[in-house]
């Protein structure tokens, strides 16, 4: 009961967040009545609220399942239907939302590579030499915890991916954008295993890199080598 009130209480605070933003997104964007709203985006078209924040009997109206203000369409040009984004002449908006939407898809897969490799560490170095039940238990729940940040991020990383692919972004960019597999979720032994390191980067998966290979020499691409580097040599010494 304690856990569905919290969480009954973090939807509250979303729903009137969500309600705060949609009022002024009215007044930027100023859709008619005629607006039409793709259905790729995974949310609800239908608001489950008005503007008004929600009572505090709203479970004793509504049965379980209902209060999901996080299952609510967000107002984005990239919620439109292909072609409301000229017609309505939001490229302008849409642009600024392309941007957000590429720090959003590098910021994601930042959070993935760090959980993938926290949680390889932590399989290394905590799994491996748990001595009891109870070590093992909680080396295993540390496992998990990462494993589910990790997926998280994947998580937005494709919602951010699809939102781009219906703005208006350059295909260049977008064809840099590939989908992320499960065996991308894999941590290659290059990375945990140090008999293994230097061996050939191209068995990490592909957001390991950052930027193009015509930009392999690159100072971005530097860096990641450096990064790279300093995480393998930190697993090494752990």
């Amino acid at each position: 009961m304690a856990q569905k009130n919290d969480l009954l209480d973090r939807r509250r605070k979303l729903e009137a967040r969500i309600s705060t933003y949609e009022h002024r997104i009215s007044v930027v964007m100023k859709l008619d009545d005629d607006a039409t709203w793709s259905t790729q985006d995974g949310k609800r078209s239908d608001s489950f609220f008005d503007q008004e924040e929600p009572s505090d009997d709203i479970l004793e109206h509504y049965p379980e399942g209902w209060f999901t203000p996080e299952m609510d369409r967000i107002t984005f040009p990239s919620a439109l239907a292909p072609g409301e984004i000229n017609r309505l002449s939001l490229k302008s908006i849409a642009m600024v939302e392309a941007e957000l939407r590429k720090g959003q898809v590098t910021d994601a897969l930042d959070g993935l590579s760090l959980a993938l490799g926290e949680k390889s560490l932590c399989f290394r170095t905590e799994v491996r030499n748990a001595n009891s039940q109870r070590t093992t238990h909680r080396a295993w729940d540390n496992v998990h915890k990462f494993d589910a940040e990790a997926r998280q991020c994947r998580s937005t990383y494709r919602y951010a991916r699809n939102a781009l692919h219906r703005l208006p972004v350059d295909q260049d960019y977008l064809g840099t954008l590939k989908d992320i597999t499960e065996d991308d979720m894999k941590v290659a032994g290059d990375l945990t295993d140090e008999s293994r390191f230097g061996q050939r980067s191209d068995t990490l998966p592909w957001f390991w890199g950052i930027g193009s290979p015509d930009d392999s020499n690159g100072p971005r691409m530097q860096e990641c080598e450096c990064n790279v580097f300093c995480f393998a040599a930190y697993l090494i010494r752990a």
